[in-house]
């Protein structure tokens, strides 16, 4: 059976007048370019229709998957070729008619196919070629390249076609559907009507690195081996063929992926691999036959050999990068190849006991494609020396083994390991290398708990990790221990304070020195002593005693305290600190109060800054931060700043004159931006009382009133008298600011957690 392919082209017919001046000339000209310019659009359309109509009358096209917009057909073939079907749009233009004979030749007709005009080119033949038209632009004609240069489009008496004039529909099928499972199209004035059947999720498209199908011809060297990707789904069996000579096998799909290796006759061919002799269209066909169910399709390059000897592959330079730098796990190698496919490296220890050689390289190395010229390699040592081998491949050939060295950095170092990164105590900087720095961990197999010493010389100790569910870190478990050297303890983590649980107290026996704790939790729950720290023995004392992000836990009657003996104490810091009292006794954070026991002349300062102060027991007995009463502190500055303090009832003889702090004699008060909370019944206790026994000249108060509030109880004053009859009358007993919303969002005593609300986040401690 005759089948003719009908496709009808944008043209028109041009008519100029004669013109009495060259203005009218030139304006004729324009109008000319300007209308042909219009048709551009449409002459694309036709060329694109051409092409696509050629693949599918050619047959062995499937398509996966057919889409239409405004009256364009986008076909999506399965061998990863996109086409283009236009229908088109009215326009000022003649039609002429393109269409394929009985013999499979180009012919066209300008009389509405009436007659047709051969081209003389076949349309399907392994020599077949596609008409591309154009309208030229200078004389308005039709013209037609079909290989041999463009040429004017003639009609049956020899006459050039004017491509302007007259008022047709360029309408370039009669109709397009999808039926089913099949696309069928019909072209204008032709009773043919071509099936094409759609077979959706079926691909097998040869592509380029970017997924774009390969285009052109591929030049090889002799004897040269290059792969080619391949996307396939779907398919059920493949045949590879090439052209004699040739070889080209295709691997196993992965992942929807496979590769095509081709190789060129020559020189460098090698033998073991085998092809089939070419049955593609041309005789330069690489192609793939590619079969699913019924159906099948063909995708295909197109290769020559330059019948060049190829030079051998080979690794120009293999480096340690100058623009990556190492890292303590990362090297970064910066590689250049000539003549090849790819490159595979292997990268190892540079004392490895055994260098690979280029074979295993080539056989066990991760590939490389040539386009990428730098490789990061992972997951390697600190401050280790690496070597990287490296052979360049084309095909079944590979280079000699080139070698680059590089060195990891060393470990970063975590802000949050203490240990490593170092950290501030009260000003002063401590890390590994300090003077005596020692670390101390609990091991997960440990059987006992680890003991935290007090040395004799200074030391700096790093309290670790506890990784064993049963024991951890003890200090004075059984009798009190003398502190007589410096001593600084650290939890390592930022992130996690190690607990130290207390059997008895500690005693200070450095005077002038310095005892510090940061970062940790201090368990005194199971001292059955009445005091956690004290002053007495030889050296008796301390210059600076530290508590800094620690969390302190006590149940009896003094945290700190000279209740034991002589000594001195120069300097007590508590800085964003948790105190937690859970007894039920009388109790002080720091007592003072032992007239004899304490040289406090060369007490300088006592700082409470951003911490929180609280007692988890509904106790009727005395609680306080500071007890100093007949005690002469006029060398001392006071200052207490940013806290909060939570079910303290303050000390005293009387329920109106209980106080945090009880002050005879002293130097100067610093005392702001202070919240006084209480969830117990208190009544009009206050933040200082002033009882002194010593004389009548008092010193200056450093205060804003409105600078600290109160929130719970029936009020706060500012000072109390214990001995009223040496209370001045310049100091007011008034009450601290009281507020009356809540100012915590959350109070959880049993949990030690109070968070300050937005309204009030000018008062009281950050910590939470």
């Amino acid at each position: 059976m005759k089948k003719y392919l009908i496709l009808f082209f944008v043209a028109a017919a041009a008519a100029f007048q004669s013109c009495d001046n060259n203005d009218d000339l030139w304006d004729a000209i324009d109008d000319l370019k300007g209308r042909v310019q219009a048709l551009e659009t449409q002459v694309d359309a036709l060329n694109g229709n051409v092409e696509a109509l050629q693949a599918l009358y050619n047959g062995g096209a499937t398509i996966s998957e057919v889409t239409e917009s405004d009256g364009a057909y986008v076909l999506k073939l399965t061998d990863g070729t996109t086409l283009t079907l236009s229908q088109g749009s009215e326009a000022e233009a003649v039609i002429p008619v393109v269409s394929i004979d009985a013999k499979g030749n180009w012919q066209y007709s300008v009389d509405g196919g009436k007659t047709f005009i051969p081209l003389n080119k076949n349309a399907v033949a392994e020599d077949g070629v596609t008409p591309e038209f154009r309208i030229d632009e200078e004389t308005g004609y039709w013209q037609v390249n079909t290989g041999d240069g463009w040429t004017n489009v003639k009609d049956a008496s020899g006459q050039d076609v004017s491509a302007v004039g007259g008022t047709v529909t360029d309408k370039f099928f009669d109709t397009v559907r999808v039926d089913g499972d099949t696309l069928y199209i019909k072209l204008l004035g032709s009773d043919v009507e071509l099936e094409i059947p759609i077979v959706p999720d079926v691909l097998c498209a040869i592509v380029d690195a970017e997924g774009n199908p390969i285009e052109g011809i591929q030049s090889f060297d002799s004897g040269v081996e290059r792969s080619f990707i391949v996307k396939m789904k779907g398919i059920d069996n493949t045949i590879v063929t090439a052209p004699e000579g040739w070889t080209a096998r295709l691997t196993e799909v992965v992942d929807e992926v496979a590769s095509l290796y081709v190789k060129a006759p020559g020189t460098l061919a090698s033998a073991g691999t085998t092809a089939t002799r070419a049955t593609a269209n041309t005789s330069q066909d690489v192609a793939i036959l590619a079969t699913f169910g019924k159906y099948s399709c063909i995708s295909k390059i197109q290769v020559q050999s330059t019948g060049i000897e190829a030079e051998p592959p080979a690794v120009t330079s293999v480096s340690s990068s100058t623009t990556v730098q190492p890292t303590d796990v990362t090297l970064t190698f910066d590689v250049q190849i000539a003549n090849a496919d790819g490159w595979k490296y292997i990268c190892q220890r540079s004392d490895a006991a055994e260098a690979p050689d280029a074979a295993k390289v080539y056989a066990d190395g991760t590939a490389v494609s040539a386009s990428i010229t730098s490789v990061t390699v992972e997951g390697l040592e600190a401050l280790t020396e690496y070597t990287i081998y490296v052979v360049a491949y084309m095909g079944d050939e590979y280079s000699d083994v080139s070698t680059a060295t590089a060195t990891t950095a060393a470990e970063p170092v975590d802000p949050n390991d203490y240990y490593k990164a170092g950290v501030e105590v009260n000003g002063i900087r401590y890390d590994q290398n300090s003077e005596g720095a020692r670390l101390l961990e609990v091991a997960s197999d440990a059987e006992t708990n680890v003991t935290v010493s007090a040395p004799n010389t200074a030391t700096v100790s790093f309290i670790g990790e506890d990784n064993s569910d049963n024991y951890g870190f003890e200090m004075a478990s059984t009798s009190s221990i003398g502190v007589p050297a410096d001593n600084i303890y650290i939890g390592r983590y930022a992130d996690a304070k190690p607990t130290i649980k207390f059997g008895r107290y500690l005693t200070l026996r450095n005077a002038g020195g310095t005892l510090a704790f940061k970062n940790l939790v201090l368990d005194f729950e199971a001292v059955s002593d009445n005091y956690m720290f004290n002053s007495n023995g030889n050296n008796a004392g301390i210059g600076t005693l530290v508590f800094e992000d620690c969390e302190i836990i006590y149940a009896k009657q003094s945290l700190i305290t000279g209740y034991n003996g002589a000594g001195s104490i120069g300097n007590i810091i508590f800085r964003n600190c948790k105190i937690r009292y859970t007894g039920t006794e009388t109790t002080y954070v720091v007592n003072l109060s032992n007239p004899g026991k304490l040289d406090l002349s060369i007490l300088t300062g006592i700082t409470l800054e951003n911490s929180i102060i609280y007692a988890t027991q509904s106790s009727t007995k005395n609680s306080a931060f500071l007890t100093a009463n007949n005690q002469d502190l006029s060398n001392m500055a006071l200052t207490v700043e940013r806290n909060t303090f939570v079910d303290l009832r303050g000390s005293g003889t009387t329920v109106n004159a209980s106080a945090l702090f009880v002050l005879s004699k002293f130097g100067s008060i610093l005392c702001k931006s202070n919240l006084f909370y209480a969830t117990i019944d208190t009544t009009y206790p206050a933040v200082f009382a002033l009882t002194n026994n010593y004389d009548t000249a008092w010193p200056t108060i450093d205060m804003v009133r409105s600078d600290n509030i109160s929130y719970g109880s029936l009020g706060w004053k500012i000072f109390s008298e214990i001995s009223v009859a040496f209370h001045p009358s310049s100091y007011d007993v008034v009450t601290v600011p009281k507020v009356s919303s809540d100012p915590l969002t959350t109070c959880d005593l049993a949990n030690g957690k109070f968070v300050v609300s937005a309204e009030y986040a000018s008062y009281g401690s950050t910590l939470e």
